[in-house]
Protein backbone atom coordinates (compact mmCIF):
# COMPACT_ATOMS: atom_id res chain seq x y z
CA UNK A 1 0.00 0.00 0.00
CA UNK A 2 1.38 3.56 -0.97
CA UNK A 3 2.33 5.90 2.14
CA UNK A 4 1.82 9.34 1.94
CA UNK A 5 2.55 12.18 3.69
CA UNK A 6 0.73 15.88 3.61
CA UNK A 7 1.15 19.90 4.43
CA UNK A 8 -1.07 21.70 6.39
CA UNK A 9 -1.27 25.33 5.28
CA UNK A 10 0.20 25.88 8.44
CA UNK A 11 3.79 24.07 7.01
CA UNK A 12 3.15 20.76 9.83
CA UNK A 13 3.38 17.34 8.36
CA UNK A 14 0.44 15.30 8.75
CA UNK A 15 -0.24 11.57 8.28
CA UNK A 16 -2.42 10.02 5.35
CA UNK A 17 -6.14 10.72 6.15
CA UNK A 18 -6.90 7.48 6.32
CA UNK A 19 -9.88 6.90 4.29
CA UNK A 20 -10.21 10.94 2.09
CA UNK A 21 -6.75 9.31 0.07
CA UNK A 22 -8.48 5.65 -0.24
CA UNK A 23 -9.10 6.52 -3.66
CA UNK A 24 -5.99 7.10 -4.82
CA UNK A 25 -4.32 4.26 -2.90
CA UNK A 26 -6.22 1.95 -4.75
CA UNK A 27 -6.31 3.57 -8.21
CA UNK A 28 -2.31 3.28 -7.17
CA UNK A 29 -2.51 -0.34 -6.77
CA UNK A 30 -4.34 -0.65 -10.10
CA UNK A 31 -1.04 -0.12 -11.94
CA UNK A 32 -0.19 -3.41 -13.80
CA UNK A 33 3.50 -5.25 -14.06
CA UNK A 34 5.32 -4.88 -17.21
CA UNK A 35 6.47 -7.44 -19.13
CA UNK A 36 8.78 -7.94 -22.53
CA UNK A 37 9.73 -4.13 -23.09
CA UNK A 38 8.96 -2.88 -26.91
CA UNK A 39 11.87 -0.89 -28.67
CA UNK A 40 11.32 2.97 -28.26
CA UNK A 41 12.12 6.04 -29.63
CA UNK A 42 12.35 9.55 -27.74
CA UNK A 43 12.05 12.71 -28.49
CA UNK A 44 11.92 16.17 -26.99
CA UNK A 45 8.32 17.89 -25.71
CA UNK A 46 7.99 21.59 -24.71
CA UNK A 47 4.71 20.80 -21.68
CA UNK A 48 7.74 19.25 -19.28
CA UNK A 49 10.42 20.07 -21.06
CA UNK A 50 12.15 16.63 -21.07
CA UNK A 51 12.19 13.40 -23.36
CA UNK A 52 8.88 11.95 -24.49
CA UNK A 53 9.17 8.19 -25.48
CA UNK A 54 7.41 6.15 -28.02
CA UNK A 55 6.95 2.82 -29.57
CA UNK A 56 6.26 3.18 -33.71
CA UNK A 57 5.34 0.18 -35.72
CA UNK A 58 4.46 0.24 -39.46
CA UNK A 59 5.51 3.83 -40.04
CA UNK A 60 4.14 3.96 -44.01
CA UNK A 61 0.16 2.95 -42.94
CA UNK A 62 -2.31 5.66 -42.73
CA UNK A 63 -4.39 6.32 -40.86
CA UNK A 64 -2.24 6.83 -37.04
CA UNK A 65 -4.06 4.79 -34.59
CA UNK A 66 -2.40 6.55 -31.05
CA UNK A 67 -2.62 3.97 -27.70
CA UNK A 68 -2.32 6.14 -24.21
CA UNK A 69 -1.42 3.80 -21.26
CA UNK A 70 -2.93 3.77 -17.83
CA UNK A 71 -1.59 4.84 -14.36
CA UNK A 72 1.56 3.06 -13.72
CA UNK A 73 1.81 1.62 -17.24
CA UNK A 74 3.82 2.29 -20.21
CA UNK A 75 3.73 1.31 -23.92
CA UNK A 76 4.03 -2.26 -23.14
CA UNK A 77 0.44 -2.18 -21.81
CA UNK A 78 -0.19 -2.84 -25.61
CA UNK A 79 1.91 -5.53 -26.51
CA UNK A 80 -0.75 -8.20 -27.29
CA UNK A 81 -2.54 -4.73 -29.48
CA UNK A 82 0.01 -3.35 -31.52
CA UNK A 83 1.00 -6.10 -33.66
CA UNK A 84 -2.72 -7.00 -35.10
CA UNK A 85 -2.97 -2.85 -35.31
CA UNK A 86 0.07 -2.63 -37.09
CA UNK A 87 -0.79 -5.35 -39.70
CA UNK A 88 -3.67 -2.14 -40.55
CA UNK A 89 -2.37 1.10 -39.03
CA UNK A 90 0.69 3.51 -37.99
CA UNK A 91 0.84 2.61 -34.86
CA UNK A 92 2.04 5.04 -31.91
CA UNK A 93 1.87 3.93 -28.10
CA UNK A 94 3.53 6.91 -25.90
CA UNK A 95 4.82 6.62 -22.73
CA UNK A 96 3.37 9.35 -20.80
CA UNK A 97 6.30 11.58 -19.07
CA UNK A 98 6.24 10.34 -16.00
CA UNK A 99 6.36 6.64 -16.95
CA UNK A 100 7.82 4.32 -18.92
CA UNK A 101 11.39 5.38 -20.67
CA UNK A 102 9.89 9.24 -20.37
CA UNK A 103 11.42 11.52 -18.49
CA UNK A 104 10.11 11.99 -14.74
CA UNK A 105 10.14 14.19 -11.71
CA UNK A 106 7.57 16.44 -9.86
CA UNK A 107 5.88 17.63 -12.48
CA UNK A 108 2.11 18.96 -12.61
CA UNK A 109 0.69 15.79 -14.31
CA UNK A 110 -2.46 16.75 -15.14
CA UNK A 111 -4.72 15.27 -17.85
CA UNK A 112 -4.71 18.24 -19.85
CA UNK A 113 -1.09 18.65 -19.16
CA UNK A 114 -0.66 14.94 -20.93
CA UNK A 115 -3.04 15.99 -23.89
CA UNK A 116 -0.88 18.77 -24.48
CA UNK A 117 2.36 16.47 -24.81
CA UNK A 118 0.05 13.89 -26.63
CA UNK A 119 -0.77 17.12 -29.02
CA UNK A 120 3.03 17.68 -29.95
CA UNK A 121 3.91 14.24 -30.65
CA UNK A 122 0.76 13.70 -32.72
CA UNK A 123 1.60 16.71 -34.67
CA UNK A 124 5.47 15.56 -35.30
CA UNK A 125 4.94 11.68 -35.96
CA UNK A 126 1.22 11.24 -36.94
CA UNK A 127 -1.42 11.59 -39.76
CA UNK A 128 -3.85 13.16 -38.28
CA UNK A 129 -7.04 13.04 -37.93
CA UNK A 130 -5.88 10.27 -35.80
CA UNK A 131 -7.93 7.07 -34.14
CA UNK A 132 -7.06 7.69 -30.46
CA UNK A 133 -7.20 4.80 -27.68
CA UNK A 134 -6.83 5.06 -24.19
CA UNK A 135 -7.12 2.97 -21.33
CA UNK A 136 -7.93 4.36 -17.38
CA UNK A 137 -5.62 7.82 -16.61
CA UNK A 138 -5.39 7.68 -20.90
CA UNK A 139 -8.74 7.24 -21.59
CA UNK A 140 -9.18 10.33 -19.42
CA UNK A 141 -6.22 11.96 -21.09
CA UNK A 142 -8.01 10.93 -24.42
CA UNK A 143 -10.89 12.49 -23.71
CA UNK A 144 -9.06 15.81 -22.61
CA UNK A 145 -7.59 15.34 -25.97
CA UNK A 146 -10.47 15.03 -28.42
CA UNK A 147 -12.15 18.05 -26.08
CA UNK A 148 -9.43 20.25 -26.78
CA UNK A 149 -8.43 19.11 -30.36
CA UNK A 150 -11.08 17.80 -32.03
CA UNK A 151 -10.13 18.38 -35.95
CA UNK A 152 -7.55 15.97 -35.04
CA UNK A 153 -9.36 13.14 -34.05
CA UNK A 154 -11.93 10.71 -35.58
CA UNK A 155 -12.36 8.42 -33.63
CA UNK A 156 -11.70 7.54 -30.02
CA UNK A 157 -12.13 4.45 -27.77
CA UNK A 158 -11.46 4.71 -24.11
CA UNK A 159 -11.51 1.75 -22.11
CA UNK A 160 -12.05 1.13 -17.86
CA UNK A 161 -11.69 5.18 -17.75
CA UNK A 162 -10.70 5.65 -14.18
CA UNK A 163 -11.07 9.22 -12.15
CA UNK A 164 -14.50 11.50 -13.87
CA UNK A 165 -16.78 11.02 -11.37
CA UNK A 166 -16.36 13.94 -8.46
CA UNK A 167 -13.15 12.08 -6.57
CA UNK A 168 -15.66 11.73 -3.35
CA UNK A 169 -17.92 9.40 -5.52
CA UNK A 170 -15.30 7.43 -7.16
CA UNK A 171 -13.67 6.92 -3.61
CA UNK A 172 -17.08 5.89 -2.02
CA UNK A 173 -16.93 3.02 -4.91
CA UNK A 174 -13.56 2.10 -3.93
CA UNK A 175 -13.56 1.95 -0.21
CA UNK A 176 -17.40 0.06 -0.49
CA UNK A 177 -15.44 -2.44 -3.07
CA UNK A 178 -12.12 -3.14 -0.67
CA UNK A 179 -14.48 -3.93 2.21
CA UNK A 180 -16.91 -5.77 0.09
CA UNK A 181 -13.39 -7.63 -1.12
CA UNK A 182 -14.23 -7.67 -4.36
CA UNK A 183 -16.99 -10.06 -4.33
CA UNK A 184 -19.60 -8.99 -6.70
CA UNK A 185 -22.13 -12.19 -6.13
CA UNK A 186 -24.13 -9.62 -3.52
CA UNK A 187 -25.07 -6.42 -5.02
CA UNK A 188 -26.78 -4.67 -2.52
CA UNK A 189 -24.01 -5.80 -0.05
CA UNK A 190 -21.80 -3.88 -2.11
CA UNK A 191 -24.23 -1.07 -2.46
CA UNK A 192 -24.81 -0.36 1.87
CA UNK A 193 -21.25 -0.56 1.88
CA UNK A 194 -20.38 2.39 -0.44
CA UNK A 195 -23.26 4.32 1.63
CA UNK A 196 -21.69 3.62 4.54
CA UNK A 197 -17.72 4.32 3.55
CA UNK A 198 -19.59 7.75 1.84
CA UNK A 199 -20.80 9.13 5.66
CA UNK A 200 -16.96 8.85 6.78
CA UNK A 201 -16.23 10.26 3.41
CA UNK A 202 -17.81 13.03 3.52
CA UNK A 203 -16.64 14.16 7.03
CA UNK A 204 -12.89 14.51 5.01
CA UNK A 205 -13.95 17.43 2.96
CA UNK A 206 -13.19 19.77 5.46
CA UNK A 207 -9.92 18.37 5.02
CA UNK A 208 -8.67 18.86 1.22
CA UNK A 209 -5.81 17.44 -0.21
CA UNK A 210 -4.70 18.61 -4.24
CA UNK A 211 -1.68 17.99 -6.30
CA UNK A 212 -0.33 20.97 -5.01
CA UNK A 213 0.14 19.35 -1.70
CA UNK A 214 1.46 16.87 -3.10
CA UNK A 215 4.10 18.51 -5.47
CA UNK A 216 5.31 20.32 -1.97
CA UNK A 217 5.51 17.24 0.11
CA UNK A 218 9.57 16.54 0.95
CA UNK A 219 11.39 15.20 -1.58
CA UNK A 220 11.50 11.40 -2.21
CA UNK A 221 8.37 10.76 -0.71
CA UNK A 222 5.71 10.53 -3.17
CA UNK A 223 6.20 9.57 -7.12
CA UNK A 224 5.19 9.98 -10.25
CA UNK A 225 2.34 8.23 -10.34
CA UNK A 226 1.14 9.80 -7.25
CA UNK A 227 0.90 13.11 -8.57
CA UNK A 228 -0.51 11.87 -11.71
CA UNK A 229 -3.63 9.65 -9.75
CA UNK A 230 -4.44 12.94 -7.44
CA UNK A 231 -4.18 15.43 -10.36
CA UNK A 232 -7.15 12.83 -12.03
CA UNK A 233 -8.81 12.85 -9.14
CA UNK A 234 -9.01 16.24 -8.98
CA UNK A 235 -10.15 16.67 -12.67
CA UNK A 236 -13.59 18.16 -13.64
CA UNK A 237 -14.89 16.50 -17.19
CA UNK A 238 -18.04 18.29 -16.73
CA UNK A 239 -16.99 21.33 -19.59
CA UNK A 240 -15.00 19.06 -21.42
CA UNK A 241 -17.53 16.31 -22.37
CA UNK A 242 -19.69 18.29 -24.87
CA UNK A 243 -16.93 19.52 -26.55
CA UNK A 244 -15.56 15.58 -27.65
CA UNK A 245 -17.67 15.89 -31.40
CA UNK A 246 -15.87 12.15 -32.48
CA UNK A 247 -17.85 9.19 -32.07
CA UNK A 248 -16.84 7.67 -29.02
CA UNK A 249 -16.66 3.65 -28.26
CA UNK A 250 -16.79 2.92 -24.50
CA UNK A 251 -15.65 -0.27 -23.57
CA UNK A 252 -15.48 -1.83 -20.38
CA UNK A 253 -14.47 -4.77 -18.19
CA UNK A 254 -17.63 -5.86 -16.27
CA UNK A 255 -15.71 -7.17 -13.27
CA UNK A 256 -13.60 -3.71 -12.63
CA UNK A 257 -13.35 -3.14 -9.29
CA UNK A 258 -11.20 -0.15 -9.89
CA UNK A 259 -13.26 2.19 -12.05
CA UNK A 260 -16.51 1.70 -11.81
CA UNK A 261 -19.12 0.35 -14.55
CA UNK A 262 -21.18 3.24 -13.26
CA UNK A 263 -18.75 6.32 -14.90
CA UNK A 264 -19.36 4.13 -18.29
CA UNK A 265 -23.10 4.95 -18.49
CA UNK A 266 -21.97 9.05 -17.03
CA UNK A 267 -19.59 9.16 -20.12
CA UNK A 268 -22.61 7.47 -22.55
CA UNK A 269 -25.45 10.49 -21.57
CA UNK A 270 -22.66 13.15 -21.78
CA UNK A 271 -20.97 12.34 -24.89
CA UNK A 272 -23.09 13.57 -27.91
CA UNK A 273 -22.07 10.33 -30.25
CA UNK A 274 -21.05 7.34 -28.07
CA UNK A 275 -21.64 3.92 -27.48
CA UNK A 276 -21.06 1.10 -25.02
CA UNK A 277 -19.59 -2.52 -25.07
CA UNK A 278 -19.31 -4.51 -22.13
CA UNK A 279 -16.80 -7.37 -21.95
CA UNK A 280 -17.95 -10.16 -19.65
CA UNK A 281 -15.77 -11.38 -16.73
CA UNK A 282 -13.11 -8.53 -17.37
CA UNK A 283 -11.83 -6.64 -14.65
CA UNK A 284 -9.58 -3.20 -15.19
CA UNK A 285 -7.56 -4.01 -17.76
CA UNK A 286 -9.09 -6.40 -20.34
CA UNK A 287 -6.38 -5.91 -22.89
CA UNK A 288 -4.30 -8.36 -21.17
CA UNK A 289 -6.90 -10.31 -19.61
CA UNK A 290 -8.80 -10.97 -22.36
CA UNK A 291 -6.81 -9.77 -25.24
CA UNK A 292 -8.46 -11.51 -28.23
CA UNK A 293 -12.04 -10.18 -27.12
CA UNK A 294 -10.55 -6.88 -26.96
CA UNK A 295 -8.83 -7.04 -29.75
CA UNK A 296 -11.79 -8.16 -32.21
CA UNK A 297 -13.70 -5.40 -30.58
CA UNK A 298 -11.31 -2.87 -30.74
CA UNK A 299 -10.58 -3.42 -34.62
CA UNK A 300 -14.31 -3.28 -35.25
CA UNK A 301 -14.48 0.23 -33.39
CA UNK A 302 -11.63 1.53 -35.09
CA UNK A 303 -12.45 0.11 -38.76
CA UNK A 304 -16.23 -0.35 -38.62
CA UNK A 305 -19.75 1.28 -39.50
CA UNK A 306 -21.15 3.07 -36.54
CA UNK A 307 -24.09 2.00 -34.67
CA UNK A 308 -27.12 4.05 -34.68
CA UNK A 309 -28.30 6.05 -31.71
CA UNK A 310 -30.05 4.49 -29.22
CA UNK A 311 -33.78 4.63 -28.80
CA UNK A 312 -35.38 3.91 -25.47
CA UNK A 313 -39.33 3.88 -24.96
CA UNK A 314 -40.44 3.00 -21.79
CA UNK A 315 -43.03 0.07 -21.74
CA UNK A 316 -46.02 0.00 -18.98
CA UNK A 317 -48.85 2.04 -18.07
CA UNK A 318 -48.81 5.38 -18.09
CA UNK A 319 -51.99 5.51 -14.84
CA UNK A 320 -48.92 2.94 -12.71
CA UNK A 321 -48.81 3.46 -9.17
CA UNK A 322 -45.82 1.46 -8.06
CA UNK A 323 -45.45 0.99 -4.52
CA UNK A 324 -42.74 -0.35 -2.23
CA UNK A 325 -43.44 -0.95 2.06
CA UNK A 326 -40.64 -2.03 3.93
CA UNK A 327 -39.30 -4.91 1.25
CA UNK A 328 -35.88 -5.08 0.01
CA UNK A 329 -34.28 -5.72 -3.89
CA UNK A 330 -37.84 -4.46 -5.61
CA UNK A 331 -37.16 -3.39 -9.31
CA UNK A 332 -39.26 -0.49 -10.74
CA UNK A 333 -38.74 -0.30 -14.88
CA UNK A 334 -40.89 0.96 -17.87
CA UNK A 335 -43.72 3.54 -17.50
CA UNK A 336 -45.31 4.86 -14.29
CA UNK A 337 -47.31 7.98 -12.83
CA UNK A 338 -45.74 7.81 -9.97
CA UNK A 339 -43.75 5.32 -7.29
CA UNK A 340 -43.74 5.28 -3.67
CA UNK A 341 -40.77 4.29 -1.22
CA UNK A 342 -41.55 3.50 2.43
CA UNK A 343 -38.80 2.12 4.20
CA UNK A 344 -37.68 0.24 1.63
CA UNK A 345 -33.89 -0.94 1.11
CA UNK A 346 -31.75 -1.43 -2.04
CA UNK A 347 -34.30 -0.55 -4.57
CA UNK A 348 -33.41 0.15 -8.35
CA UNK A 349 -35.34 1.72 -10.42
CA UNK A 350 -33.91 1.58 -13.84
CA UNK A 351 -34.65 2.49 -17.57
CA UNK A 352 -38.03 4.04 -16.19
CA UNK A 353 -40.23 6.89 -16.95
CA UNK A 354 -41.72 8.28 -14.09
CA UNK A 355 -44.15 11.36 -13.18
CA UNK A 356 -43.74 11.46 -9.75
CA UNK A 357 -41.27 9.55 -7.24
CA UNK A 358 -41.82 9.57 -3.20
CA UNK A 359 -38.85 8.12 -1.37
CA UNK A 360 -39.26 8.08 2.80
CA UNK A 361 -36.56 6.25 4.83
CA UNK A 362 -35.31 4.44 1.94
CA UNK A 363 -32.16 3.41 -0.07
CA UNK A 364 -32.38 3.78 -3.67
CA UNK A 365 -30.47 3.28 -6.97
CA UNK A 366 -31.91 4.95 -9.97
CA UNK A 367 -30.10 4.44 -13.30
CA UNK A 368 -30.82 6.16 -17.05
CA UNK A 369 -34.47 7.19 -15.92
CA UNK A 370 -36.81 10.42 -16.77
CA UNK A 371 -38.70 12.05 -14.03
CA UNK A 372 -41.03 14.89 -13.48
CA UNK A 373 -43.11 17.03 -15.65
CA UNK A 374 -45.73 18.56 -13.63
CA UNK A 375 -45.29 20.10 -9.86
CA UNK A 376 -42.75 18.31 -7.30
CA UNK A 377 -40.89 15.61 -9.35
CA UNK A 378 -38.69 14.06 -6.52
CA UNK A 379 -39.56 13.69 -2.75
CA UNK A 380 -36.77 12.35 -0.57
CA UNK A 381 -37.32 12.18 3.33
CA UNK A 382 -34.41 10.93 5.57
CA UNK A 383 -33.69 9.14 2.29
CA UNK A 384 -29.73 7.51 0.37
CA UNK A 385 -30.58 8.11 -3.26
CA UNK A 386 -27.84 6.87 -5.39
CA UNK A 387 -28.87 8.62 -9.59
CA UNK A 388 -26.94 8.06 -12.86
CA UNK A 389 -28.09 9.34 -16.11
CA UNK A 390 -31.55 10.87 -14.98
CA UNK A 391 -32.98 13.39 -16.78
CA UNK A 392 -35.29 15.25 -13.97
CA UNK A 393 -37.27 18.16 -14.06
CA UNK A 394 -40.90 20.13 -12.77
CA UNK A 395 -41.82 23.14 -10.59
CA UNK A 396 -39.23 21.93 -8.16
CA UNK A 397 -36.53 18.87 -9.54
CA UNK A 398 -35.48 17.63 -6.02
CA UNK A 399 -37.15 18.23 -2.53
CA UNK A 400 -34.74 16.85 0.11
CA UNK A 401 -34.97 16.29 3.88
CA UNK A 402 -32.55 14.75 5.83
CA UNK A 403 -31.43 12.67 2.83
CA UNK A 404 -27.87 11.87 1.29
CA UNK A 405 -27.76 12.22 -2.44
CA UNK A 406 -24.90 10.69 -4.92
CA UNK A 407 -26.05 12.42 -8.28
CA UNK A 408 -23.86 11.63 -11.56
CA UNK A 409 -24.23 12.90 -14.96
CA UNK A 410 -28.27 14.01 -13.54
CA UNK A 411 -29.80 16.62 -15.54
CA UNK A 412 -31.92 19.07 -13.16
CA UNK A 413 -33.89 21.43 -14.16
CA UNK A 414 -36.49 23.55 -12.32
CA UNK A 415 -39.17 26.17 -13.03
CA UNK A 416 -38.84 27.49 -9.43
CA UNK A 417 -35.95 25.72 -8.32
CA UNK A 418 -33.82 22.63 -9.49
CA UNK A 419 -32.61 21.51 -5.92
CA UNK A 420 -34.88 22.62 -2.62
CA UNK A 421 -34.19 21.74 1.31
CA UNK A 422 -37.07 21.17 3.92
CA UNK A 423 -34.03 20.28 6.38
CA UNK A 424 -30.18 19.79 6.53
CA UNK A 425 -28.83 16.95 3.51
CA UNK A 426 -25.55 16.76 2.05
CA UNK A 427 -25.06 15.87 -1.58
CA UNK A 428 -22.42 15.29 -4.02
CA UNK A 429 -22.49 15.85 -7.59
CA UNK A 430 -20.72 14.53 -10.65
CA UNK A 431 -20.79 16.03 -14.26
CA UNK A 432 -24.47 17.22 -13.47
CA UNK A 433 -26.65 19.78 -14.83
CA UNK A 434 -28.70 22.31 -13.39
CA UNK A 435 -31.48 24.66 -14.91
CA UNK A 436 -33.27 26.84 -12.24
CA UNK A 437 -33.62 30.86 -11.02
CA UNK A 438 -30.83 30.03 -8.60
CA UNK A 439 -28.49 28.40 -11.37
CA UNK A 440 -27.55 27.29 -14.84
CA UNK A 441 -24.78 25.53 -15.92
CA UNK A 442 -22.13 23.00 -14.80
CA UNK A 443 -22.67 21.07 -11.12
CA UNK A 444 -19.65 19.26 -10.38
CA UNK A 445 -18.69 19.12 -6.02
CA UNK A 446 -19.72 18.12 -2.92
CA UNK A 447 -22.52 20.18 -1.43
CA UNK A 448 -24.43 21.09 2.12
CA UNK A 449 -27.91 21.12 1.17
CA UNK A 450 -30.00 23.82 3.67
CA UNK A 451 -33.72 25.70 3.38
CA UNK A 452 -32.03 28.75 3.27
CA UNK A 453 -29.31 27.86 -0.26
CA UNK A 454 -31.94 26.23 -3.16
CA UNK A 455 -29.85 25.07 -6.21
Amino acid sequence: MVSMVMRKPNGKIMGNRMLKGFGLMLLLLASAGVQAQLSRQCVLEPVFEGKVCFHESNGDASPTVVLVHGLGGSADDWRAQIPPLAGRYHVLAIDLPGFGHSDGGSKHYTPENYAAVLHHLIQQRARAPVLLVGHSLGGAVALNYAALYPETVSRLVVVDVAGILHRLAYNKFLVGSWLHGGNTASRWSSEWLQSFAGKFLEGAESYPIDSVDVLDAPHGVVAERNIAAMALLEADFTPLLPQVTSPVMILWGQEDSIAPLRTAHVLLHRLSHAWLEIIPGAGHVPMSEQPDEFNRRLLAALGGALPPPLAHESEGDAKRIGRCERQRNVRFTGRYRRVELHHCSDVMIADAELDELYVFESRVLIERSRIGGGGLAVDAIGSDVKMTAVEIHGDVALRVARSRLDLAAVDLEGREAAVTAVSNSKAVFSLCRVNSPHRAGGLHGYYALTPQSPL
